[in-house]
């Protein structure tokens, strides 16, 4: 846990855990969210999650790419944006299958997505422990899909399965301030050396 002291990884940490905890309160309870075009549906269940896998995998290439090229930094902020945007349309795309085909779609590629360039960031501000903090990533991935079944259930109970969405958009947005401030600390450790006084060296 001792790379957990540096608020760089901390914060890197914190934005995966909360914002895959925001899309998974949905993910849990797809059948129920998505019931209005389902309608118990298995085959159109099976293909609508066959779609949300196969967009991640393809998205997770690209911006595995595109975190190289850019920076993680604007791939972080736009995907989460993208995915505050999706997870707020759900209440309404969930009520015709084609919107539905399209948030699904969207979803799964921007939500796996965020994977590469969440790693390449931790990976950046920790390479001496990369092994470390990229396991501490996938704990906090599980540990979202896990508390994101207790606060979807929760929250079946308070607004309903059909408005999981709203509840998805608020965590997504707080993901949104944890990576800035990540973005933050990152800019200020990366300022420390060019303000250094050479003499001290």
């Amino acid at each position: 846990m001792a790379p957990v002291r540096d608020p760089r990884v901390a914060l890197t940490l914190l934005t995966g855990f909360v914002y895959q905890t925001g899309h998974f309160i949905s993910y849990t309870y797809f059948t129920v969210v998505f019931d209005r075009v389902l309608h118990h549906n298995t085959l159109l269940i099976g293909a609508l999650l066959v779609l949300w896998g196969t967009s991640g995998m393809v998205a997770n290439l690209i911006a595995g790419r595109l975190s190289d090229t850019i920076g993680n930094r604007k791939v972080i902020f736009g995907g989460l944006i993208v995915l505050t945007l999706v997870m707020a349309s759900l209440p309404l795309a969930s009520t015709n299958i084609w919107t539905t085909a399209i948030a699904v779609a969207i979803w799964g590629g921007v939500a796996w997505g965020l994977l590469a360039p969440q790693q390449h960031r931790l990976v950046a501000v920790a390479a001496h422990t990369a092994p470390v903090v990229l396991g501490l990533n996938t704990s906090g991935t599980y540990l979202g899909v896990t508390a994101a079944g207790v606060i979807g259930a929760l929250g079946i109970q308070i607004v309903g399965a059909h408005y999981l969405g709203y509840i998805g958009a608020a965590f997504m947005l707080l993901a949104i301030v944890l990576a800035e401030l990540a973005t933050l600390r990152i800019n200020a450790a990366n300022r420390v050396p060019l303000t250094a006084d050479p003499a001290s060296a």
